[in-house]
């Protein structure tokens, strides 16, 4: 059984409360993450948006660091992990890729049913982890 992570990107706010809850459910130390969010913008600092007023348009996404272990003891007991447990916005779903009733699958079902583009990061196992989907409708 393959668990994953999806990351509705039209729900993501850019908030960091996956990469907090991360670091605090792990007790991870200050300067490591195993979640980062990036800001996607006007690329001239964080959270700036690019365009021109009133056409302004920024989006965020998560990503998901090789140190990533899907918090495998919560897992192991049946509880998701800390940064699906803690999204403000329900924008991660985790679960099997094969149990249809799984959190991930349900998600996932909900987003094809809007038509949602989804895709893997290219660089999958060697800056960012495996089995992490992205899904937008945009």
């Amino acid at each position: 059984m393959a668990y994953k992570m999806l990351v509705d990107l039209d729900r993501c706010i850019g908030c960091w409360t996956c990469a907090m809850a991360c670091k605090v459910g792990n007790h991870l130390a200050d300067d490591e993450y195993r979640v980062e969010v990036e800001t996607h913008g006007s690329g001239k600092g964080i959270d700036r948006p690019s365009g021109v007023y009133p056409e302004l348009k920024m989006t965020w996404q998560p990503i998901y660091l090789p140190s990533c272990t899907f918090c495998a003891p919560r897992v192991a007991e049946g509880e998701v992990p800390f940064c699906a447990n803690c999204c403000p916005t329900n924008a991660l779903a985790f679960g099997s890729d094969a149990d249809a009733d799984s959190a991930y699958a349900q998600e996932r079902a909900r987003m094809e049913g809007r038509g949602a583009r989804f895709w893997e990061l290219e660089s999958a196992g060697a800056d960012t982890r495996a089995n992490v989907d992205y899904a937008s409708a945009r």
